[in-house]
């Protein structure tokens, strides 16, 4: 069974060399042993990321009220903070990623976390939104190695096993946006909360420290695993798809790991269509991600008056965390997915429910509007879980573009570069998407237009964008 489900990608017409069946009268490869401990420290860094970034999403919009003096809708125009870490996301993803390329993983890695912790706490501290604002671009900055840490799950795989490490890596990231929000939900403004022990002067003044402080404390422990336990992978090595020469008294005796390869320029790896490809898809599954995150947190935090859910501030923390939820158990059957559809089938199907999510989201604001009695509460959060549990299987989307990736990238020595393109236009999308989708939150129900809901029609509209860059997609792997 466990072979089974390891055989996703070559099921799905993977370019990977090594089919795990038998083909033809070959005889299938054995499946390579994970390296559990190394992939454990990687895991670990890799869910500091998306707690970081989450746990500040339950108090964002409250926050934002607070320093810049704004209500309801007119929140959305300042709620574009979301995207400063995005934006500094975008400006550093590849050189982190080049470097990496250069140097090695776990320097890159080791900065990149270091930076983390002491930036959110610095957020915590803040007491002006122009400080709110930089500490949350630096986390930006120190978040972008996403690239190198991508990279090093690559590393550690090969064809036999990658289908199971990447998924459950996803799955990783799924349980980072399911703390996140809880420490968010929880921990934020504590003199409230747990007056006997927390109201005093300096909890008061900071009421948002305490989900940093929590959320630093992860982050340390899982820097230190990358420091004692997380080896550096060799990054000179011979691409599969380059041929090696074998003539008389030259270099027959040479095998394919002694033979260096530079890392290929951006250029080069563009010239790849297929690589252009899953870059452009990429892209476009970012903006459908952020809007979706930023828009929810908004329609939960506005005025039912407005169009909005009118959630409180842990309401808010229990359904991201319950979409965090959610979406581990999805990502537990992507294995199976992938081997009985085909990786860019899933990859597909998973764009196709975006504008069903988006369109699904203006429905929320009528079942709040009519939630007076138990019943009518009970039918607005079916109405949540559902748009929330649509939302994380257009999110499955995340694992297939990490496969995909490593799939076409020639060599290791590229990889780095490879996933930090493929990043660098999904946050490129991803830093426009909460500045875009808080400013027609704002102006469509601030201005009534389509009875305030503009912005669900646009969002649907580019999301279709993205349906028909998974069937481009698919149409030149089956080609």
């Amino acid at each position: 069974m466990t072979a089974e489900l390891l055989d996703a990608d070559s099921a799905s017409g993977s370019l990977e060399s090594d089919p795990l069946l038998p083909r033809n009268g070959q005889v299938a490869p054995s499946i390579t042993p994970l390296p559990k401990l190394q992939l454990a420290a990687i895991y670990a860094i890799k869910l500091t990321l998306p707690v970081s970034h989450t746990q500040m999403m339950p108090y964002l919009n409250e926050l934002v009220a607070k320093l810049a003096a704004s209500e309801g809708a007119e929140t959305g125009y300042y709620s574009g903070l979301g995207s400063a870490g995005g934006v500094s996301h975008l400006l550093t993803i590849y050189l982190w990623a080049r470097v990496s390329d250069r140097v090695g993983r776990i320097p890159v890695i080791v900065i990149g976390t270091i930076g983390i912790a002491v930036f959110t706490v610095l957020f915590g501290l803040s007491q002006s939104f122009a400080t709110v604002l930089l500490t949350r671009f630096l986390v930006g900055v120190f978040s972008a190695t996403t690239g190198a840490i991508h990279s090093v799950v690559g590393e550690l795989t090969d064809s036999t096993n990658q289908s199971i490490a990447f998924p459950f890596y996803d799955i990783v990231a799924a349980v980072g946006y399911v703390i996140g929000p809880l420490i968010g939900g929880t921990f934020a403004n504590p003199a409230e909360r747990w007056p006997s022990q927390f109201d005093t002067p300096f909890w008061n003044k900071y009421p948002y420290l305490l989900p940093c402080l929590v959320t630093v404390a992860g982050t340390l422990a899982a820097l230190l695993l990358a420091i004692f336990i997380l080896e550096e992978v060799p990054l000179i090595k011979q691409p599969e798809n380059v041929p090696t020469f074998e003539e008389p008294g030259t270099i027959g005796d040479i095998t394919d790991e002694d033979i260096p390869y530079d890392p290929l320029s951006i250029k080069q790896l563009l010239s790849i269509p297929a690589v252009l490809a899953v870059c452009f898809a990429s892209g476009a599954l970012g903006f459908a991600g952020a809007c979706f995150n930023n828009g929810f947190v908004l329609l939960a935090y506005t005025p039912i008056s407005q169009n909005g859910l009118e959630l409180s501030v842990s309401q808010i923390g229990q359904a991201l965390s319950a979409m965090g939820a959610v979406s581990i158990v999805l990502k537990s059957c992507m294995p199976v997915l992938l081997r009985r559809f085909g990786t860019p089938a899933v990859f597909s199907f998973c764009m196709q429910i975006w504008p069903i999510t988006f369109a699904s989201m203006s429905i929320l604001s009528v079942l709040a509007k009519q939630a007076t009695t138990a019943e009518g509460r009970a039918f607005e959060w079916l109405g949540i879980g559902t748009v929330l549990f649509l939302s994380r299987l257009g999110c499955l989307a995340f694992s297939i573009i990490m496969i995909l990736t490593k799939d076409h990238t020639p060599g290791t020595t590229s990889l780095g570069t490879a996933n930090g393109l493929a990043e660098f236009f999904q946050s490129s999308a991803g830093a426009l998407g909460p500045t875009i989708i808080s400013s027609l939150f704002a102006f469509s129900v601030s201005k009534n237009i389509l009875g305030g809901y503009l912005w669900v029609v646009v969002t649907v509209l580019f999301s279709f964008v993205g349906v028909w860059l998974a069937k481009r997609i698919k149409k030149y792997r089956d080609d």
